[in-house]
Formats: structure tokens, C-alpha cells, sequence
């Protein structure tokens, strides 16, 4: 296993790659001294990982309301540095209280002697923004079925509840 200390970020940010259905998530980072660096999720993880900023952000005391401070988007090169390139396993969430920084751990083995571990660090303002855009990039997907909940392809879909009959219009 290998630690890379990202530090406290310039810009983060989460967006998909890919056609509904078939996305990949990820958390795109900037680095104060400028390395970049993506962590690729699962949708789940993501959406998580807002629920847990939430709690983080609610338990300091700090308003997770929409943020006033607007950030630019940042251009993100085409090919990504490789050893800042991981595919989160496990995540982990907290709150660094001295420097009041929210910091996430993703590691990409399911055991700690495994892949690589980055940690990142943002701060509130950061949190506020992720904690808007996350909602977005997660709703930009398919639709779900309004009986079952699962998500509905563009070539069609068999719902469970219908025990597999198709509703006549």
C-alpha cells in the first residue's frame, strides 16, 4: 500500500463519464501545488459520500445551505497523472478539527495492504459546493420506474411489480 497525501485542495469536484447506465463517477481533484487527481466511484459511494458531508458539515455547526462563492471549472487535462488515477474500494469521511477540513481516504484494495490510498482535504466552502453538485450528477442518469424503483433502460424495461407484463396504453 502507498499513501498519497494530496492535501488540502484547489478545486473539487464530482461529474460522470459515460452513456445512463453505463457511467463511471468520479471525484475530480486540484492539488495546491497543482497535481490532479481522480477518484473513480461507484454511484452509490457518491452519494454517500454527500450524505456523510452533510452529517460532517451539520455535527462542526457549519450551514450546508447553497454556497455564495462561485468557483470556475477548472480544465482538466485529457490524461490524468496515473499515480493520482484510483478506483475507491473503500472510502472513509471525517473531520480534521485542528485545521477544520473535511477529509476523505480512498483506497482501492478492499484490505489497507492493498492498491493505493489517496487522502484529500477540503474546506467548507468546497463541501457546500460538492454538496450541490452531487444531486445533479446523480439525477443525470436513467429514470427510475415509478412502480419499482430500478432504473429504466432506453430499450425498454420489465418491471418486477408488473410480474413482467407490459401496461397497454
Amino acid at each position: 500500500m502507498s499513501l498519497t497525501e494530496f492535501g488540502p485542495v484547489q478545486h473539487l469536484s464530482a461529474d460522470a463519464v459515460g452513456q445512463p447506465g453505463q457511467r463511471r463517477f468520479r471525484l475530480r481533484a486540484i492539488s495546491q501545488g497543482g497535481a490532479y487527481a481522480f477518484v473513480w466511484l461507484e454511484k452509490e459511494q457518491l452519494s454517500a459520500i454527500s450524505e456523510a458531508i452533510e452529517a460532517t458539515l451539520e455535527q462542526a455547526g457549519v450551514d450546508s445551505g447553497p454556497s455564495n462563492i462561485a468557483e470556475p471549472d477548472p480544465v482538466f487535462p485529457l490524461q490524468a497523472n496515473h499515480e493520482l488515477d484510483i478506483r475507491a474500494g473503500r472510502l472513509s469521511l471525517g473531520l480534521n478539527e485542528e485545521t477544520r477540513r473535511i477529509v476523505i481516504v480512498g483506497a482501492e484494495g478492499a484490505n489497507e495492504s492493498d492498491g493505493e490510498v489517496i487522502s484529500l482535504e477540503f474546506d467548507f466552502d468546497t463541501a457546500g459546493r460538492l454538496l450541490e453538485q452531487i444531486p445533479q450528477v446523480l439525477a443525470a442518469g436513467r429514470q427510475p420506474c415509478p412502480f419499482c424503483g430500478a432504473p429504466m433502460d432506453p430499450d425498454g424495461h420489465v418491471c418486477p411489480r408488473s410480474n413482467g407484463h407490459m401496461r397497454e396504453e
